[in-house]
């Protein structure tokens, strides 16, 4: 890499210049080679459209310089009017993973200097209600770092009132408008906010297909007073991936099951993790219907680590999760899929939405996006079809469609 390239000199002044010219080059095809170009989306006469662009986790942690985890696809990220994530990490010190985060092996804090991967990929907003949110100091800290360089958050915050408020950003006249809320965590104590201390806002499903009904009709209420503020309004979670939890819940029974029978835990049980993961649980179902009836646009999960079904509901895009985007926890390094989500906005409302898959390099880890001609895309593309049976999915250049209201 050339910011370790040394060279001992000696001889003439041309030869000097010479190495310094040879530098100069290598230096250009290292770039050259490295970078990504920007994605060639398919404008489809829709050129003037609001782009937002919504990515899974964001965990970019132990580099030297944070922001060469984007260095493939910085410019697709910087050409969007605006770019969500869910913040997989606080953005604190790190302490070590036995006082960072006790019940998740190996997971350390990602620190201050983390923000800059944001900020070079044109994260303007981002949502911090996730299991990794530790600590209610931690929380306020890593929210501080995040208003120290303006970016906008939800799904955390002073109190449960602070937590459940939403992230509102204009771009070019549209107006977006953000929630996250959390399905998983370790220590209630540590990480739920209440009436009067920090933490991240929850929706709480116990089993798989149920929801806390008084988490429900919290969330349902944010949207509801969200709604009339907003032209495009984004509910996005983190999924629980199988992590029961207790609670009075909503219930939609599978087809033939009578109250009491065993819970999606159980019936799920004797899959392999990899499959289990990447089955969408009833109660993300339930929550994104529920949310689209509300009033929201858009519904999206992560948290898995995995890919999951997208659908259409009430000509509203449902991304049940989203995978991994940047993502430098080790005990995720080999689970490298993940989806970028394009919507494109015109006269205010959904115009179109499409996906791309991303993986991550095995040598360096660094997120890029995949076309549908090389081997990982052939394997991408055709995993969320596959996971996506009643979507149809066409292939739009580089793309798979999810929707296209354009005229």
């Amino acid at each position: 890499m050339m910011n370790r390239f040394n060279a001992h000199v000696s001889g003439t002044a041309g030869g000097i210049r010479l190495i310094s010219l040879l530098a100069l080059i290598a230096a250009a095809c290292y770039v050259r080679v490295q970078a990504q170009d920007p994605w060639p989306w398919d404008a489809g006469g829709n050129s003037d459209a609001v782009t937002l662009i919504l990515l899974g986790d964001f965990n970019v942690q132990r580099r030297e310089r944070p922001v060469d985890a984007l260095i493939h696809v910085r410019e697709t990220l910087n050409q969007a009017d605006l770019v969500y994530a869910n913040l997989e990490g606080l953005l604190v010190p790190s302490r070590g993973p036995a006082e960072d985060l006790p019940n998740k092996s190996g997971w350390i804090h990602l620190g201050p200097e983390s923000v800059q991967a944001l900020l070079a990929g044109n994260v303007a907003a981002v949502g911090v209600a996730n299991n990794v949110a530790f600590g209610r100091e931690n929380i306020m800290a890593s929210l501080g770092v995040l208003d120290e360089n303006g970016i906008a958050h939800t799904g955390a915050g002073a109190n449960i009132e602070q937590a459940h408020q939403p992230v509102i950003v204009e771009r070019r006249g549209v107006k977006f408008g953000f929630l996250q809320y959390t399905s998983k965590w370790y220590d209630e104590a540590e990480q739920m906010a209440t009436a009067d201390a920090p933490g991240v806002a929850r929706l709480k499903s116990p089993d798989g297909e149920t929801i806390d009904r008084d988490d429900l009709q919290r969330a349902l209420d944010d949207i509801r007073r969200l709604r009339p503020l907003v032209d495009i309004l984004v509910v996005a979670t983190h999924t629980r991936d199988g992590q029961g939890l207790g609670g009075a819940a909503v219930r939609t029974p599978r087809a033939g099951q009578a109250d009491g029978d065993s819970n999606i835990d159980d019936l799920y049980s004797h899959l392999p993790v990899n499959e289990r993961l990447q089955i969408a649980e009833p109660y993300q179902k339930l929550l994104a219907r529920t949310a689209i009836d509300a009033g929201a646009d858009i519904v999206f999960g992560h948290g898995c680590h995995m890919l999951q079904e997208v659908e259409i509901y009430r000509g509203k895009p449902i991304m049940h999760c989203l995978g991994n985007f940047a993502s430098d926890w080790i005990r995720v390094r080999d689970y490298r899929d993940g989806l970028v989500a394009r919507v494109s906005v015109q006269n205010k409302k959904l115009s179109r939405v499409s996906l791309v898959p991303v993986t991550r390099d095995p040598e360096t880890n660094n997120v890029r996006l995949v076309t549908p001609a090389e081997a990982d895309g052939v394997r991408l593309y055709g995993k969320l079809r596959s996971l996506s049976p009643s979507t149809p999915l066409p292939l739009q250049g580089q793309e798979l469609l999810l929707l296209d209201n354009r005229p």
